[in-house]
């Protein structure tokens, strides 16, 4: 599946947000979009996503209808009330909690996997919400700062760990320009001409 983006152009009110935006999210190929504080990166998601509708251009899904997405928005979204297992479980439909514990302890230590996610770091929450969105079987993943609030090791093990659970899913995500992983092919910069080419 393709999901193709052309000439799409997004304001609110008099304030342009986006202009003339053409980028292909395809099978394989990780794209990363990049660009300063309001140049428009959770809105380009919100697009993909369908959540919104462009002013200009076209959203194009390949199948022709709106895919299935794994989805991290800037708000981690969580029940704060239910444990970390639990809040998994929810999202994906799962009964078996020992494979889910499983799923979430690649990220994250023993210990917090069944105390309410209210008791844990922004970065421990951030890591659940990340396992919630890459665990169920959408057809393609938007992630949208998935490092916030993580340290360097964190956010490296989070890197491998979405490059291995994305598998060949379009992947797209926006990023702060430090955050971007060696492994992301394409690179498109807001606020900027257009994409850099793919990556070496």
């Amino acid at each position: 599946m393709t999901i193709t983006l052309k000439n799409v152009s997004k304001a609110y009110g008099e304030a342009p947000v986006l202009q003339q935006v053409s980028l292909t999210l395809e099978p394989g190929k990780p794209l990363c979009v990049t660009g300063p504080s309001g140049s428009g990166k959770t809105t380009l998601l919100r697009l993909v996503l369908g959540l919104e509708k462009p002013d200009g251009g076209e959203v194009l899904w390949s199948s022709g209808l709106r895919p299935r997405f794994g989805v991290l928005f800037q708000e981690d979204r969580l029940f704060d009330g239910l444990d970390a297992v639990e809040n998994l479980r929810l999202a994906t439909g799962e009964k078996d909690r020992a494979a889910l514990a499983a799923a979430l302890a690649q990220l994250l230590p023993e210990e917090a996997l069944h105390r309410p996610v209210s008791a844990l770091s922004g970065g421990q929450r951030r890591r659940v919400a990340l396992v919630r969105a890459l665990r169920p079987g959408g057809e393609a993943v938007l992630l949208d700062e998935p490092f916030t609030g993580l340290d360097a090791a964190a956010a490296a093990q989070a890197a491998d760990y979405i490059r291995r659970e994305a598998g060949d899913r379009p992947l797209l995500m926006a990023l702060h320009r430090k955050d971007i992983p060696a492994w992301c092919e394409e690179l498109y910069i807001l606020g900027a001409p257009g994409a850099e080419g793919p990556r070496a």
